[in-house]
């Protein structure tokens, strides 16, 4: 079983019109596929922004506080992205991004998908969206 992760760009209104259960896809929300990447995207974000992951701090829960995040519910859960994280997406530039890919080899879909995260964050910043996560096991 895989996880299913997206990030996307939304309004407060937009997100609370959203049917959660579905995701950014099938609400016609700016998204990003981020498949298979659960720790990884701040993990590299943080690096290529020369920060580290620890001041990113805790992402937003979108749930009510009764409705926990456990092994028996496959999801899927829908997070606010912790502002310093996005503010470092927002930083990133391709050339910078793509140096560190061939610094520390990562494939061409990885340092496709950072840029598309962070063209994503940048658009968002400019429509004045926030970014969330999306996930689903």
């Amino acid at each position: 079983m895989g996880v299913l992760m997206e990030y996307f760009a939304a309004t407060g209104e937009e997100l609370a019109a959203m049917n959660l259960e579905l995701g950014p896809v099938c609400n016609d929300l700016p998204y990003v596929d981020c498949r298979g990447w659960v720790l990884e995207v701040e993990e590299f974000v943080a690096e290529i922004d020369g920060r580290d992951v620890s001041e990113f701090g805790p992402d937003e829960p979108m749930f009510d506080a009764a409705d926990t995040i456990d092994a028996e519910r496959l999801g899927p859960w829908t997070v606010r992205a912790n502002e310093a994280f996005v503010a470092s997406l927002v930083r990133l530039q391709e050339d910078k991004i793509r140096a560190y890919g061939d610094r520390y080899l990562l494939e061409d879909w990885e340092v496709d998908r950072l840029i598309a995260l962070a063209c994503l964050a940048q658009e968002a910043r400019q429509d004045g969206r926030d970014i969330y996560s999306w996930w689903s096991l």
